[in-house]
């Protein structure tokens, strides 16, 4: 992975800031934290944050020691300042002493000191990076780093990459626990450059932004570098027909099969994005692709984006297309039904009302084709196929070097029906034709357009056609 910081950039950004009244900190946290963000094996859809330790001052004039960290909903590869709120440091830091922390206090510490109340909220990360000593924290959930960790004991093999320089951290939930733990084991050892998290991702930290972000694309070289070493030879391929039926022919039955019924002939339908690609095909026509399937996501928080895991279909036969459909129903039927299982055994651990969610894949993986990323709207559809293709090369890397062994299901579940993580999505409220799929002719005329615009302003993914102007 290539280092992208750029002085000249860096110094130009921060004048430009100067001249908004934004200080140096900030600058070059937006920029490295754009650095971060802009590359997908580092962060993806929300994986991720970073911060810094600053001053800023509230409307009355009184300054403050802040920690200025990521916000909710923004990318951190096009993120302004204001994306980083400030938090007020000492409150977070007196946390520390508690010995327990809901998450709904933890929201409310937080936001109770934003220096600006309209702020969105900070990460739930934010007390993590609060107790860390250092001026910049980076995080990421880099593929390769999710590669080492996804084994069955990845303590060992941690030591034996990285050495004595990256602190290990288990598998805890993101939040106040994490945050306390995290920062005990940096305390025990001080020296460390960074923190490994177990089925989780990567931080690195340091006296300016620069360093943090160094030590960051470093470690994820050091990572890349030992996977692209192993020797391990590839799983065997399947056997595929003789001809196989197009994406376009089993889109429309897989599009069908996903939608969820809500009963009276009401569906809350998805929409498909289909993704393909030499090393996309390689990786799913292996022999073990539906075993890689029902372990799991790469990492914990992709539950949001693509519910438990893929789904994995066998290859589609040209010969045989017309029976394709039933396979299909039987593979989602089966996916929803240890869905339901996987809800009812976890949910019944516990007091805490909970709604399941619907059972329906959000990623399908087709041997000799691709694969299909599902969602209510084309952009949840595409973040998919982007959580797949990460997927694939975190197994890709895991089984090169071990097995592939993500979190247990069990583990997974709380963060899947997290009521902070649930919020990432809160926004995307759907609209009365969400799903569907139009085909308006006559569209380049006013009556057309005008159509075309009203489906769209409810929800529908508009095709628009119409005569050559010829």
């Amino acid at each position: 992975m290539k280092n992208l910081w750029n002085d000249e950039a860096a110094e130009k950004l921060v004048a430009d800031y100067a001249k908004k009244g934004v200080g140096r900190d900030l600058a070059l946290r937006v920029y490295t934290t754009r650095l971060l963000g802009g590359e997908p094996r580092l962060v993806l859809h929300g994986g991720g944050n970073t911060s810094c330790k600053t001053t800023a001052t509230d409307l009355v004039g009184d300054q403050w020691d802040v920690l200025c960290v990521k916000g909710s909903g923004w990318d951190m590869g096009v993120i302004e300042p204001q994306g980083l709120p400030a938090v007020k440091l000492k409150p977070l830091l007196k946390a520390r002493a508690l010995n327990r922390l809901a998450d709904e206090d933890m929201v409310a510490l937080q936001r109770v000191n934003l220096i600006d109340p309209s702020s969105p909220n900070p990460s739930v990360e934010t007390l993590l990076h609060a107790f860390l000593p250092h001026k910049f924290v980076d995080h990421t959930h880099s593929t390769a780093i999710l590669a080492i960790v996804d084994q069955e004991d990845s303590k060992p093999l941690v030591k034996t990459v990285f050495g004595a320089k990256m602190g290990y951290v288990p598998y805890i939930m993101p939040g106040f626990d994490l945050a306390k733990a995290a920062a005990d084991i940096f305390d025990a050892d001080p020296d460390v450059e960074g923190l490994i998290l177990d089925k989780h991702g990567i931080f690195t930290f340091g006296d300016d932004a620069k360093q943090a972000y160094d030590r960051m694309i470093h470690y994820v070289n050091v990572a890349e570098d030992f996977i692209a070493a192993s020797g391990k030879p590839k799983a065997a391929k399947a056997a595929l027909p003789a001809s196989l039926a197009t994406p376009a022919s089993i889109a429309p039955m897989l599009r069908g099969a996903v939608a969820v019924a809500r009963g009276e002939g009401r569906f809350d339908r998805m929409i498909s994005d289909f993704r393909t690609s030499p090393a996309i095909v390689d990786f799913i026509n292996s022999a073990e692709i539906a075993d890689y399937a029902g372990r799991g996501v790469s990492t914990p928080d992709l539950s949001i984006r693509i519910k438990t895991g893929p789904m994995a279909l066998p290859a589609p036969d040209a010969d045989k297309a017309g029976d394709y459909k039933a396979v299909i129903k039987s593979h989602v039927d089966a996916f929803a039904k240890d869905y339901r299982a996987y809800f009812e055994t976890n949910d019944a651990l516990d007091d805490v009302k909970r709604t399941m969610l619907d059972q329906m894949p959000r990623l399908t993986l087709v041997p000799g084709l691709g694969m299909f990323g599902h969602g209510r709207t084309l952009k949840d559809a595409k973040i998919a196929s982007d959580v797949g293709e990460m997927w694939i090369e975190a197994v890709r890397g895991a089984e090169a070097i071990g097995r592939f062994h993500p979190l247990s299901k069990a583990d997974l579940f709380p963060l899947e029906y997290w009521s902070l993580e649930q919020a990432k999505l809160a926004s995307n409220k759907p609209k009365p034709l969400t799903g569907q799929v139009v085909l308006i002719t006559g569209g380049a005329g006013a009556i057309g357009a005008a159509t075309a615009k009203l489906f769209a302003d409810n929800g529908a993914h508009a095709v628009v056609v119409d005569l050559d102007a010829e």
